[in-house]
């Protein structure tokens, strides 16, 4: 057994099988509020199964409870300022046409954690090797093709917010390691919830594409940018709590 593998095992202890249950009560209690939106007549959906599994099982790894709750907090705020933009402007909606639809926020924080465990994965496993070409080769061409791919909303004044905002992500200074791994965690984790939900038509986007590429690569920067604001929020914290904690396992 290598010693990337052991460290990824090592991410699992006892709190995590709690963690799991409590993980599975949360999922089973949003089902039943949101009761009406399902249909089991075409059977099972394998796909949203394996994603939610798998998502379950990255937050039972490395718990890290402080951590965790400021980027879930994090990552509810973003959350609900980016379905804001998106349905608002008619960048993509919903099956439902809510703008934006309250049942998908609880994702952003499941999704928020979850990548940042994905990322922390990443370092364990991806060898000590300077990513600085990585960096430049995803992060900036990704700001690049949001603003091509968002040009038809440009008058749109959260558009326009939006630009701004991922170029104060891109000039702000921060963990170029970390960075890659939150993209690339990210946008693969990207892949299958967008192509989950177009391929659906749980929600559409105005170029029709199941999915488009802008949109599985924008879940790899908004984790970028969610990690930029939780970093502030834990240096304010800092002092009356003390540093934050990550638990490292090569």
């Amino acid at each position: 057994m290598t010693a990337a593998v052991r460290g990824l095992l090592a991410g699992y202890d006892r709190n995590s099988g709690l963690t799991g249950v409590s993980m599975v009560l949360g999922y089973a209690a949003i089902g039943w509020i949101w009761r009406r939106y399902l249909d089991f007549s075409l059977g099972i959906d394998w796909l949203l199964v394996g994603i939610w599994v798998f998502m379950t099982a990255l937050l039972c790894w490395g718990i890290a409870p402080r951590r965790d709750l400021v980027r879930a907090a994090v990552g509810l705020a973003g959350g609900l300022y980016i379905e804001s933009w998106g349905t608002v402007t008619n960048l993509w909606w919903y099956f439902t046409s809510e703008r934006p639809p309250i049942w998908i926020l609880p994702a952003w924080p499941v999704a928020a954690i979850a990548i940042d465990r994905l990322s922390r994965a990443l370092d364990v496993v991806l060898p000590e090797e300077d990513l600085r070409f990585v960096w430049w080769g995803t992060l900036p061409p990704f700001v690049v093709t949001m603003v091509i791919f968002t040009l038809p909303y440009a008058h749109e004044p959260l558009t326009r917010l939006s630009w701004a905002a991922m170029l104060v992500v891109l000039v702000v200074p921060g963990r170029l390691r970390q960075d890659v791994t939150l993209m690339l965690a990210g946008a693969g984790l990207g892949i299958f919830l967008e192509y989950w939900g177009t391929s659906r038509h749980c929600w559409n986007y105005y170029t029709r594409e199941i999915p488009p590429i802008a949109a599985v690569l924008a879940h790899g920067y908004a984790a970028v940018a969610f990690q930029r604001v939780a970093a502030v929020v834990e240096r304010v914290l800092e002092p009356v709590l003390g540093p934050s904690v990550v638990p490292r396992f090569r």
